[in-house]
């Protein structure tokens, strides 16, 4: 069922930290994203942009944004464009105020965000060097060159973690 959700996303990227405004054009800013990011972002190829609400009701945060694209590519290349440019903030998007981060993400279901946050904690602890998502999947390598780890669940985490600890050198 989780795997089907997920597909359902496959076209969908996810903005968090966006300032919320009464009477925002939505569709306006994402295509100021793209100019930032040096992607044009056609309204055509935007199928549905809005706001979710929190989980936990006590959440001040704004609301992120989801936008579905015409195509899983599209979507694709959205985020390699953000990735090159190294950041957004809202300055460059044209919302006023002090500049805030924008974060541009793949769209996951809940069980996969609470998983990704565990890897990236379990990358922190563990000097794990990247920690990404591809197309749904959780990535981890532990450097440049070492293989890439494909983390489907919690178990293919706490095994990580295990071989981890087994080949951490004991402390003096």
């Amino acid at each position: 069922m989780d795997s089907m959700d997920q597909q359902s996303r496959q076209c969908n990227i996810e903005i968090s930290n966006l300032p919320e405004k009464r009477g925002e054009n939505l569709v306006e800013i994402l295509q100021n994203i793209g100019t930032a990011i040096k992607f044009s972002i056609p309204q055509k190829d935007i199928i549905a942009i809005h706001r979710v609400p929190h989980m936990r009701s006590d959440n001040n945060t704004p609301k992120n944004v989801v936008v579905k694209f015409t195509s899983q590519t599209l979507r694709s290349n959205v985020l390699s464009a953000y990735r090159l440019a190294k950041g957004l903030t809202t300055d460059q998007v044209g919302i006023s105020g002090a500049p805030n981060r924008i974060y541009l993400n793949e769209h996951l279901i809940f069980s996969k965000k609470l998983l990704f946050r565990e890897c990236r904690s379990a990358a922190k602890q563990h000097n794990y060097k990247h920690t990404w998502v591809r197309n749904g999947t959780i990535l981890m390598r532990e450097t440049d060159t070492s293989p890439v780890l494909k983390i489907y669940s919690s178990t293919d985490l706490k095994k990580l973690r295990a071989r981890a600890e087994q080949n951490a050198p004991n402390a003096p």
